[in-house]
């Protein structure tokens, strides 16, 4: 008798009623009947629903779900991207209440409000019913906006599903004020309006100001400022909870009071208080994602925000970029340096440009309370007629050996003559990186000449060669180029600002130059004094004390 189990060496496949049985419940899982594969949807469904109550990514998701397969829980219109998945972890820690006090900052149309105005005030009314939470923004409507569209969220069958006892008591449905039938409430409320009677477990406040038109207006500004201390930060209660989400228009809004230590609103202790989440389209620095500097928040978005576009906008707003995209405001005007007299040239365009003796200049972070400062390395041409073209900058926290590989290449670049000079402060060069920059320069066959100068110990008074010269529209810079941009940016803010090191690296162009040429003359300079008159007198010795000064420093 043959055995029942043996396999027919020809298909493969194993004789007897036990092979057919296998075979039938294999093909059972793979075409399960209609019931089985109703069943099969429910429990994935029933899971999700589960993931989404604990979880806020997953609730995004469940609540979005794809129009070309709506009963797909698998598939989503929702998403993710990196930034996303990161910023509703954060989320999810502000309402375990380990974060209690949150300031986000990301740019326009990257999906903050999608994730802080929506859908957290959402789930997080679902997972606490008998909580309120308030969600503010620039105006009544828009804030009715929000309103209607967390009601619509609330009212789909997947938030049904995974909150199953929620539901809104009638007469609590408007598209400012949402109530549930344990007591919770929702409401969305305009800067300026009140909130009177109304407590907040959870205070969210996105965009208090509207514009760059509204954020001009220091009366704006100061409503915005005295709304949120006044009304919205009192109506906190429970855990107190604050969400702060904002497209950064102006370096004083309601964050930069908050944050910002020149900032004569600034309180250290508040603000010890606050987690504060910067994402910038382009990433800089210690960027929170890990990105390298330079690569762009939402490249395959769809909306691509990929670095050409991000570069092209840059080009066309450079300060409105630093602020809205970068997320770092700056005064439009410093009390040294006037953005109106900052100059620009076209970079990909260099024959254009005139004829150009080049000069380097050095600010290097050697002190030990420097050590987490950023080096700042310039490279400029000087046209024959005084102007400056600052051609190349490196600007970072840089180890010895990589600060002269800068050096070096900056140095002997590539289609440009060397300079004439390296000016650097003194000791910077000589007690700290000196031995290895010459030794390299041997060894690389790669020689300039490093000038050391000894700066006043006031650095608005060794910034005046360099304030002179930008007031005169002589210091030109290369247009749609980050560090440029940052550059002016520092300098509308010095000297009050937190970081000099840029302007510091630029003022020593000013006096090695000065040291060379003599003070910069100017079309409007005042004519000669009479001789022998007084201010002929006062001239004189003025002009003798310079020359006294540039000869201690080591000019000609």
């Amino acid at each position: 008798m043959p055995n029942p189990n043996a396999t027919n060496p020809r298909t493969g496949k194993r004789y007897g009623w036990e092979a057919a049985q296998a075979q039938a419940k294999a093909d059972a899982k793979a075409n399960p009947a209609p019931d089985d594969a109703k069943h099969l949807a429910l429990l994935k469904r029933q899971k999700k629903a589960i993931e989404a109550r604990s979880h806020f990514l997953p609730f995004i998701e469940f609540t979005m779900p794809d129009p070309e397969a709506p009963d797909d829980v698998e598939r989503s219109a929702y998403k993710a991207a990196k930034h996303h998945r990161a910023s509703a972890r954060v989320l999810e820690d502000v309402e375990r209440g380990n974060i209690p006090m949150l300031i986000f900052v990301m740019p326009p149309r990257h999906g903050k409000s999608e994730q802080v105005s929506r859908r957290f005030p959402a789930w997080y009314s679902g997972r606490h019913p008998r909580q309120n939470v308030v969600v503010s923004t620039y105006s009544d409507t828009f804030a009715a906006t929000f309103g209607k569209e967390v009601r619509s969220i609330i009212r789909t069958p997947q938030f049904r599903q995974v909150f199953p006892t929620y539901r809104l008591q009638r007469g609590g449905e408007g598209s400012d004020f949402l109530m549930n039938t344990e007591g919770g409430q929702l409401v969305f409320v305009g800067r300026g309006g009140g909130l009177t009677g109304r407590g907040a477990h959870v205070l969210i406040c996105d965009d208090l100001i509207k514009d760059a038109a509204e954020a001009r207006s220091q009366a704006i500004r100061d409503e915005a400022w005295s709304w949120f201390t006044r009304v919205a930060m009192t109506r906190r209660m429970g855990l107190k909870l604050v969400i702060l989400t904002f497209t950064r228009w102006h370096a004083d809004d309601p964050i930069g009071r908050l944050t910002d230590p020149e900032n004569p609103h600034y309180d250290a202790i508040l603000a010890a208080k606050f987690k504060i989440i910067l994402l910038p389209a382009i990433a800089e620095e210690d960027d929170p994602l890990g990105r390298e500097p330079g690569d762009a928040l939402w490249p395959d978005g769809p909306d691509r925000f990929d670095k050409e576009f991000l570069d092209e906008q840059r080009r066309l707003d450079p300060t409105g970029f630093q602020a809205l995209y970068q997320g770092r405001p700056s005064a439009l005007d410093g009390d040294l340096f006037q953005r109106e007299n900052i100059q620009w040239y076209d970079p990909n365009q260099p024959d254009k440009l005139p004829e150009l003796r080049y000069y380097c200049a050095s600010d290097h972070a050697v002190g030990i309370k420097q050590q987490n400062d950023p080096s700042c390395f310039i490279r400029a041409g000087l046209s024959l007629n005084g102007d400056l073209y600052l051609t190349d900058c490196v600007w970072q926290r840089i180890k010895t050996d990589r600060a002269v590989d800068e050096m070096l290449r900056m140095g002997a670049k590539s289609g440009e003559r060397n300079p004439l000079l390296w000016f650097a402060e003194s000791g910077h060069i000589s007690k700290s990186i000196g031995p290895f920059l010459y030794r390299q320069m041997a060894a690389e066959n790669a020689f300039f000449n490093v000038r050391e100068i000894v700066p006043s110990a006031d650095k608005p008074t060794r910034a005046q060669s360099m304030i002179g010269r930008v007031a005169q529209k002589k210091v030109y810079f290369p247009k749609g180029v980050a560090w440029a941009e940052r550059a002016v940016d520092e300098m509308m803010a010095f000297p009050n600002g937190l970081h000099d090191d840029f302007v510091d690296a630029l003022s020593l162009f000013g006096l090695g130059l000065r040291s060379m040429f003599g003070a910069s003359k100017t079309p409007d300079a005042k004519p000669k004094p009479a001789t022998l008159t007084l201010d002929w007198v006062k001239q004189a010795s003025r002009w003798k004390e310079e020359r006294a000064a540039a000869k201690r420093i080591g000019g000609f």
